[in-house]
């Protein structure tokens, strides 16, 4: 994918203003600004390569299922763990070069270090606090990366990180698919269904959906290449409908439908209140019918009542967070091979449970209601902050849509506080951007 760098004043001395002031600093309206050029052009286009290397690296594409086909997280080999060295050293050696950019996200640097902080000290009463140590490690190099693409980039210039890179991913899924189908399609229970270059039809479709997004996004702030974004965001959701990820396609066509809406409320007007009436009134009629014949949900979405037996698991995984039920037991210590609780909830199940499918649950088991309480709380805060000021951040609605996916998926699958994990990033990232303290310039 081309790419189109948004001029960033604090970076790069504008040719007209030799100070390195904003145009629009002196409270006239902003002129055209020039492109860059020369080493500017030179430096920004290495920092976007490096950014979306380590994109790549965070979705876990191609290489987990490669290096580690049997196993869903490649990352539980300790041979792996060295993989990960480069990412978390270009991460660490990025955000010390642009260390004045996190002066803006401040907010979203402290609940980060407050999350963090608490899986560390989980290790206190983890039960396998070696685990916990080496996992909390990742976390932090995960949310820093997160950070410093929320503080780093600005608008369009994040979307096409995240766009072109899952556009890339994309083609190469759709070959995996129809050239190396042992790998590209599920050959399981799942048979037929299309898992890309993961290890999983769920995993992919849920990347994809912010690689949907982020095309979208894209094809809205650069005019000039419309046409090439949409192309891409056609072709991801190509995959995921191929993947036969429900879910993942609901939260695609959620995010579809809410683009107009949030337009509109930009707009402000009649439109504006027309569209919030209506959303409001559709929000309150699906909860109705969710609430009063879940079994009609589950048919239409092609599920069973007890959700494939999640409910199952989730019973049995409240029983014994009523054991520990403040601080749980441990940052990803609890599905660990050797765990007692973890072999109560397959004894109970009856089949070998690899997560809680359901991020709050999973995060009540390893923290407790204090890591539900502090989540919760860092959550909110960015919906609120993501009510109010949405159309200040420049990115084709790209942070409210990817906070919006995120708080959907989160309900069926285990993303909260996920180590080496992007869809995790693209929260934190999102958390960034829209609890700035200091807001990018029109």
């Amino acid at each position: 994918m081309p790419v189109t760098p948004a001029y960033e004043a604090d970076d790069y001395k504008h040719p007209a203003r030799p100070d390195g002031q904003r145009p629009d600093a002196d409270g006239r309206p902003p002129r055209e600004e020039a492109p860059l050029t020369g080493p500017a052009l030179v430096i920004f286009r290495i920092e976007f390569a490096l950014a979306a290397f380590c994109v790549f690296m965070f979705s876990e594409a191609l290489w987990a299922p490669l290096f580690a086909p049997n196993q869903e997280n490649g990352g539980e080999m300790s041979w792996m763990r060295l993989l990960w060295l480069p990412v978390y050293g270009l991460t660490l050696l990025m955000s010390a070069l642009r260390a004045d950019r996190f002066l803006r996200i401040l907010p979203a640097l402290g609940m980060g270090a407050a999350l963090i902080a608490l899986c560390y000290a989980s290790g206190w009463w983890s039960i396998n606090p070696e685990v916990t140590s080496r996992r909390s490690l990742a976390l932090a190099f995960t949310v820093l990366f997160g950070l410093y693409l929320g503080a780093r980039f600005k608008g369009r210039d994040l979307t096409q990180i995240v766009g072109g890179t899952f556009a890339v991913l994309a083609v190469g899924s759709i070959l995996a698919a129809l050239f190396y189908p042992s790998m590209g399609v599920h050959h399981d229970i799942n048979a037929g269904a299309w898992r890309g270059l993961w290890h999983e039809k769920n995993q992919m479709a849920a990347l994809m959906t912010f690689g949907f997004v982020a095309c979208c996004a894209s094809g809205f702030g650069i005019p000039e290449r419309r046409k090439l974004w949409f192309g891409a965001a056609a072709l991801i959701f190509f995959l995921i409908l191929m993947s036969r990820s429900k879910t993942s396609l609901l939260a695609c066509l959620l995010a579809l439908a809410a683009m107009p809406v949030l337009s509109a409320l930009r707009r402000g007007g009649v439109r504006s209140v027309l569209f919030v009436w209506g959303a409001a009134t559709l929000s309150l009629i699906g909860g109705a019918v969710f609430f009063l014949m879940p079994e009609v949900i589950f048919k239409a979405l092609g599920k069973d009542p007890t959700l494939t037996g999640r409910t199952e698991i989730w019973e049995s995984l409240l029983r014994l967070s009523d054991q520990r039920p403040w601080l749980g037991y441990g940052y990803k210590a609890f599905w660990g091979p050797d765990s007692i609780p973890n072999q109560i909830v397959k004894k109970e199940t009856h089949w070998d449970v690899p997560s809680a499918h359901n991020g709050w649950l999973d995060l009540l088991v390893q923290l407790g209601w204090v890591g539900v309480i502090l989540f919760g709380a860092c959550l909110a805060a960015t919906i609120f902050c993501a009510l109010f000021r949405f159309a200040r951040v420049k990115d084709g609605y790209f942070s409210v849509l990817s906070l919006s996916i995120f708080t959907f998926l989160i309900l069926s699958e285990s993303f909260i506080l996920g180590q080496n994990n992007l869809i995790w990033v693209m929260f934190v990232c999102a958390m960034a951007r829209l609890t700035a303290n200091r807001m990018e310039a029109a």
